[in-house]
């Protein structure tokens, strides 16, 4: 027996997977295996992003894996939008890299309950960040709580890495991520709107991410050009200061307990 990971770029249709990337787990080379096999198992997808040198992860929930039904995972791993986006760093010189963590659950041996709790928690929050000219390598805002968890607002005004000099980098910062065990996670979804002061538009960037990650920052290395930010036709920079507004929302608050 062995497992094979499965992309499907296009989407599993069938799955409503259209405008993603669906990635799953299929067991193969079951012939050897005896009458009513079965598998259970947790497994957790991975995409590099290799901007950063971290990962975007997504944990499916525990699967009975059966002749019958030996096929599992996620119609709606990634959108093509996001995935496509250069700043994002998950398809550089169109490649990219995807993989698989698995842990195989013994039946009658310790197992794990996975709890999943859909959340409500949200928080709309804007900043008028002055002198920008003068904020030196970062900036970080006061801490603000959403869904029981801690968090603030990152911004490079120089960028940040391959960035630097070139854009502005703002991300969201998870405070407590650091102090979770590795059973716990919280499933986000953020908006980050750098404001237009002249008529409150703007440029809108949205991502959704499980904390802890690699990283306990997630956000944009290009949220926009430093050029763009500080034409004064563009009304972004005015008077040496600038806009953010964040919207926040746990979406999932997920749990692994042990079982005997």
């Amino acid at each position: 027996m062995s497992l094979k990971l499965v992309v499907i770029n296009d989407g599993n249709t069938d799955e409503n997977g259209s405008g993603h990337i669906s990635v799953y787990l299929a067991i193969s080379g079951t012939t050897s295996l005896p009458a009513n096999w079965e598998v259970n198992a947790i497994f957790t997808f991975f995409l590099f992003n290799q901007l950063r040198d971290n990962y975007l992860s997504a944990r499916g929930k525990m699967r009975r894996f059966q002749s019958f039904k030996c096929l599992w995972g996620l119609a709606k791993f990634i959108s093509h939008n996001t995935f496509k986006e250069a700043s994002n760093g998950y398809l550089v010189n169109d490649k990219c890299v995807l993989g698989a963590e698995i842990f195989v659950v013994q039946r009658q041996a310790i197992g794990e309950c996975l709890s999943m709790v859909k959340s409500t928690d949200s928080f709309k929050r804007e900043w008028n960040i002055c002198k920008f000219s003068k904020l030196g390598e970062n900036w970080l805002s006061e801490e603000f709580t959403v869904g029981d968890h801690k968090w603030k607002l990152l911004l490079y005004p120089n960028g940040v890495a391959n960035s630097k000099g070139c854009n502005i980098s703002i991300f969201l910062k998870s405070v407590d991520a650091k102090y979770f065990d590795q059973h716990k996670k919280v499933r986000v979804n953020c908006s980050m709107n750098l404001k237009k002061q002249i008529n409150g538009e703007g440029k809108k960037l949205s991502y959704r991410v499980w904390f802890p990650n690699t990283s306990e920052d997630w956000g944009y290395i290009a949220f926009m050009p430093l050029t763009q930010l500080c034409d004064p036709k563009n009304g972004y920079l005015v008077n040496d200061c600038i806009v953010v507004e964040v919207e926040l929302k746990v979406e999932f608050k997920h749990s692994v307990t042990s079982l005997s």
